[in-house]
Protein backbone atom coordinates (compact mmCIF):
# COMPACT_ATOMS: atom_id res chain seq x y z
CA UNK A 1 0.00 0.00 0.00
CA UNK A 2 2.69 2.73 0.79
CA UNK A 3 4.29 1.69 -2.97
CA UNK A 4 1.36 2.81 -4.25
CA UNK A 5 0.73 6.17 -2.55
CA UNK A 6 4.17 6.98 -3.47
CA UNK A 7 3.59 6.23 -6.97
CA UNK A 8 0.51 8.23 -6.94
CA UNK A 9 2.18 10.95 -5.48
CA UNK A 10 5.02 11.21 -7.89
CA UNK A 11 2.53 11.32 -10.66
CA UNK A 12 0.80 14.10 -9.51
CA UNK A 13 3.80 15.60 -8.96
CA UNK A 14 5.10 15.27 -12.76
CA UNK A 15 1.81 15.88 -13.93
CA UNK A 16 2.21 18.89 -12.20
CA UNK A 17 5.43 20.26 -13.49
CA UNK A 18 3.97 19.59 -17.02
CA UNK A 19 1.10 21.72 -16.43
CA UNK A 20 3.00 24.32 -15.30
CA UNK A 21 5.38 24.14 -18.16
CA UNK A 22 3.00 24.44 -20.56
CA UNK A 23 1.62 27.74 -19.24
CA UNK A 24 5.09 29.13 -18.87
CA UNK A 25 5.56 28.30 -22.55
CA UNK A 26 2.38 29.80 -23.51
CA UNK A 27 3.40 32.88 -21.70
CA UNK A 28 6.61 33.34 -22.90
CA UNK A 29 4.95 33.39 -26.41
CA UNK A 30 1.83 35.33 -26.35
CA UNK A 31 3.36 39.12 -24.97
CA UNK A 32 4.74 38.75 -28.52
CA UNK A 33 1.96 37.96 -30.64
CA UNK A 34 -0.59 40.03 -28.72
CA UNK A 35 2.32 42.91 -29.16
CA UNK A 36 1.31 43.17 -25.44
CA UNK A 37 3.98 42.97 -21.82
CA UNK A 38 4.23 39.98 -20.50
CA UNK A 39 2.20 41.43 -17.04
CA UNK A 40 -0.27 42.52 -19.32
CA UNK A 41 -1.15 38.93 -20.32
CA UNK A 42 -3.33 36.28 -18.69
CA UNK A 43 -3.43 32.40 -19.34
CA UNK A 44 -6.37 30.15 -19.06
CA UNK A 45 -6.47 26.52 -19.61
CA UNK A 46 -9.07 25.81 -21.91
CA UNK A 47 -8.43 21.77 -21.75
CA UNK A 48 -5.55 19.82 -21.55
CA UNK A 49 -3.33 21.18 -24.06
CA UNK A 50 -5.41 24.20 -24.99
CA UNK A 51 -4.96 27.76 -23.08
CA UNK A 52 -6.46 31.19 -24.18
CA UNK A 53 -4.05 34.40 -23.34
CA UNK A 54 -5.96 37.37 -23.36
CA UNK A 55 -4.02 40.90 -22.95
CA UNK A 56 -3.99 44.60 -23.92
CA UNK A 57 -7.66 44.25 -25.09
CA UNK A 58 -7.17 41.14 -27.34
CA UNK A 59 -7.22 37.28 -27.11
CA UNK A 60 -5.98 34.28 -28.77
CA UNK A 61 -6.02 30.57 -28.27
CA UNK A 62 -3.16 28.37 -28.45
CA UNK A 63 -2.54 24.68 -28.65
CA UNK A 64 0.65 22.90 -27.40
CA UNK A 65 2.70 20.67 -29.53
CA UNK A 66 5.40 18.33 -28.63
CA UNK A 67 5.49 16.18 -25.27
CA UNK A 68 5.76 19.06 -22.88
CA UNK A 69 6.92 16.17 -20.83
CA UNK A 70 9.78 18.29 -18.53
CA UNK A 71 12.55 20.46 -18.41
CA UNK A 72 14.19 20.06 -22.07
CA UNK A 73 11.52 18.10 -23.43
CA UNK A 74 10.08 19.67 -26.58
CA UNK A 75 6.97 22.32 -25.82
CA UNK A 76 6.13 24.51 -28.84
CA UNK A 77 3.20 27.16 -28.27
CA UNK A 78 0.98 27.44 -31.31
CA UNK A 79 -1.65 29.72 -31.84
CA UNK A 80 -5.16 28.63 -33.05
CA UNK A 81 -7.00 31.58 -33.69
CA UNK A 82 -6.89 34.57 -35.36
CA UNK A 83 -6.25 37.34 -32.68
CA UNK A 84 -9.15 38.87 -31.63
CA UNK A 85 -9.76 42.18 -30.38
CA UNK A 86 -11.81 42.83 -27.20
CA UNK A 87 -13.96 45.74 -26.17
CA UNK A 88 -13.66 47.15 -22.70
CA UNK A 89 -16.93 47.73 -20.99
Amino acid sequence: MKCKLISLGAIVVVLGGCSSLMMETVSKRAPFDLNCNAQSIAVHQLGTRTYGVSGCDKRATYVLQGPCAGPGSPCIAVMNSNIENIEEG
